[in-house]
């Protein structure tokens, strides 16, 4: 009879002491690897004196492009400015981390891998006019495409996008996620997930052929039977705006997760976490930080496979091909049968 009622004690003992779940330390750990990971390829860029100006070349920059890729400068380091200001405000009325600014911290620890889409070959290209210091891709371990380090990465208008605009997009997705779900009771996340992912796929494609057909932009590697004006200098590849959004409105959802704490579904687990509490910040942090990372590379990854079936494209002039490829290069642009050629 002892040995009938102790043995449930001893298994009810096991299930008590296994340990809880604490998804924050999955997260952190990839956080701080890759935090660790964009801290050597911007060391050793600097360091290697790539981290230069890139000009226009030959072909004239017209008037009305120039003026657009300073109105963008001016608009985005603005806009990014105002973020932050409102972004600091809470974090010092709340005196704490508050979750927006998590996430553009978040945001700004991921432009590291903004160009990595042209790993086998141009994908993206910037115009060259406005201010930037090439790119550090050639840094990141196993890079192969060629003349990768010649793209522009147009620190004023891109650098600074990615410090409010994917925060702008995370309370677009999140708020409405909540209305979507406060008019509708017993909507599905899913459902509300994917109203909220159109809301911010039509934000972001606007954004998008604005660019482009300002020539701040272009993808010269897009598959042409799911492309916008294939074949123009101003083509947009439907699936690359799509799977951005989707990134931009996962980030949304995360924030929507958040818990009575402000708490999200990556910072689950933080409260029992054995480390003083400016170190629970810090792993709450890098636990954001790896899930912008994640869900960004991603969309990197699909990127530069649907980049080895590019269709034809007219000649890009020299201020967004900057010595890429094409004229003046050894190595033909993206097209029908044209080889990946690496470093």
């Amino acid at each position: 009879m002892t040995s009938a009622v102790a043995a449930p004690r001893s298994a009810r003992s096991a299930v008590v002491s296994r340990p809880p779940l604490r998804p924050v330390l999955t997260w952190a750990w990839i956080g701080l690897a890759v935090v660790a990971l964009q801290a050597y390829v911007y060391v050793s860029w600097f360091a290697s004196g790539d981290a230069a100006h890139i000009g226009t070349g030959a072909d004239p920059v017209p008037r009305h492009v120039r003026i657009a890729v300073v109105a963008f400068e001016v608009f985005s380091t603005t806009a990014a400015a105002v973020a932050i200001v409102l972004v600091a405000r809470r974090v010092r009325r709340e005196r704490r981390l508050t979750t927006d600014a998590m996430l553009m911290i978040a945001w700004v620890l991921t432009w590291w891998h903004d160009p990595i889409i042209n790993w086998l070959r141009p994908t993206i290209m910037y115009n060259a006019y406005g201010v930037n210091l090439g790119s550090w891709t050639e840094r990141v371990p196993g890079w192969f495409s060629a003349n990768a380090h010649t793209m522009t990465e147009p620190v004023l208008i891109i650098g600074t996008v990615y410090v409010w605009m994917g925060l702008l997009c995370a309370v677009l997705a999140d708020a409405v996620m909540r209305r979507v779900r406060a008019r509708r009771a017993g909507t599905s996340m899913l459902a509300a997930f994917l109203v909220a992912w159109a809301a911010v796929a039509v934000f972001e494609a606007t954004m998008e052929i604005v660019a482009s057909r300002l020539q701040l932009s272009a993808y010269p590697s897009s598959i042409h039977a799911l492309t916008l004006w294939a074949g123009t200098t101003h083509q947009l590849p439907v699936y690359g705006l799509l799977l951005w959004s989707l990134v931009l409105t996962a980030v949304g959802a995360l924030r929507h997760t958040r818990d009575d704490q402000g708490r999200t579904a990556v910072e689950r687990g933080s409260e029992r976490l054995p480390i003083g509490a400016r170190w629970v910040v810090v792993a709450r942090l890098l636990a954001v930080v790896g899930f912008v990372n994640v869900v960004g590379l991603g969309y990197d990854a699909v990127m530069i496979v649907t980049s080895t079936h590019a269709g034809p494209v007219a000649t890009y002039p020299s201020y967004l091909r900057t010595q890429q490829c094409g004229p003046g290069t050894s190595i033909a642009c993206p097209g029908p049968g044209v080889p990946l050629v690496g470093r």
